[in-house]
């Protein structure tokens, strides 16, 4: 009997969420650029009056990483996290129709990053959920760079599908999360460019490792790192896709993560977890901290110096 019931509340919510999509993909393609901007103002007020969960994960951790921030200054950095998020969301949609003109008209690859892309052997090029994260990729293969990137499932399976054509519409390749390991090593070794994140959770028995992120301790995938060591001549550059007040978008210049012979991963982990944290701190408001970044706490630390949500850090044996 329960079986029967979660499957008939994954087909409700299945067909409940094409519905917004189906919308989405109507009417704010239509919009002008204006009124995309205004649209994620709206939503992104909303969006932070309404999602009581996600807002208390993230004014506890504006308040864990900025603790000395005028409580002024905090509710501006929480607002504009959730006009970051409604815009990165209505950009999917409004970015997908004459996708290659408007990219070109809004978005600018500085010539510090032609320069990175630019320079012999594969490139892997990390961002965060920091700025546009959806969009960096279609900015660099709109200039004539291939890119493989990760594309992680997104609520239902029909929206996950949707979201990769995005993600594929202007010739970037992805590969899904599940099985994507091969098919990423494959294209550094051809010399070709890959995306990844940094600033994901993977707890101790997934393969996580510790890290000092934004002055905290946070289990974090070194998936970086393992793909920059195993390919000879790779340069880790570590980056974001800076939204502007008009409505473009400009790729900040990447802070060049040099390799050290003999580093170990976790080493690595921390300079590049290090260098993301930098890019951070100097645009807080794009950064997504409504999610529960911090969930585990190192062995023999004080529970009270991290978030409500933080539990004790189990051994990966357990």
């Amino acid at each position: 009997m329960a079986s029967k019931l979660k499957k008939l509340r994954r087909r409700i919510f299945a067909r409940l969420e094409c519905v917004p999509i189906a919308l989405g993909f109507l009417i704010v393609p239509c919009l002008p650029r204006g009124g995309v901007l205004w649209l994620a103002r709206v939503m992104g007020r909303v969006a932070c009056a309404c999602d009581r969960r996600g807002r208390s994960y993230a004014v506890a951790n504006i308040a864990l990483v900025f603790p000395k921030l005028s409580e002024r200054r905090k509710r501006l950095i929480l607002l504009g996290c959730y006009r970051n998020i409604a815009r990165v969301l209505l950009d999917m949609f409004w970015f997908g129709r004459d996708s290659a003109a408007r990219v070109k008209r809004w978005t600018s690859l500085t010539p510090v990053w032609k320069h990175y892309l630019d320079l012999p052997g594969a490139k892997v090029i990390v961002t965060a959920h920091h700025g546009n994260w959806e969009m960096a990729g279609h900015v660099v293969v709109s200039n004539g760079y291939p890119l493989m990137s990760v594309g992680k499932p997104l609520g239902t399976p029909a929206t996950t599908r949707k979201l990769n054509a995005f993600r594929r519409r202007l010739g970037q390749e992805i590969v899904l999360a599940e099985g994507a390991v091969l098919p990423l090593l494959r294209t550094l070794k051809k010399g070709k460019n890959i995306a990844v994140l940094a600033d994901q959770h993977l707890g101790p028995s997934e393969g996580g490792v510790w890290a000092d992120f934004l002055g905290i301790p946070a289990m974090t995938a070194p998936t970086p790192a393992f793909f920059a060591q195993r390919v000879k001549g790779a340069i880790v550059g570590v980056a974001y896709l800076q939204a502007r007040p008009d409505g473009s978008y400009r790729c900040a210049p990447p802070i060049i993560v040099p390799l050290v012979e003999g580093e170990t991963m976790e080493a690595l982990t921390q300079r590049i977890t290090d260098a993301s944290s930098r890019l951070i701190r100097r645009f807080p408001t794009q950064w997504l901290f409504a999610y529960k970044r911090w969930c585990d706490i190192p062995p023999g630390t004080t529970p009270s110096a991290f978030p409500f949500y933080a539990r004790p850090a189990r051994p990966a044996h357990s």
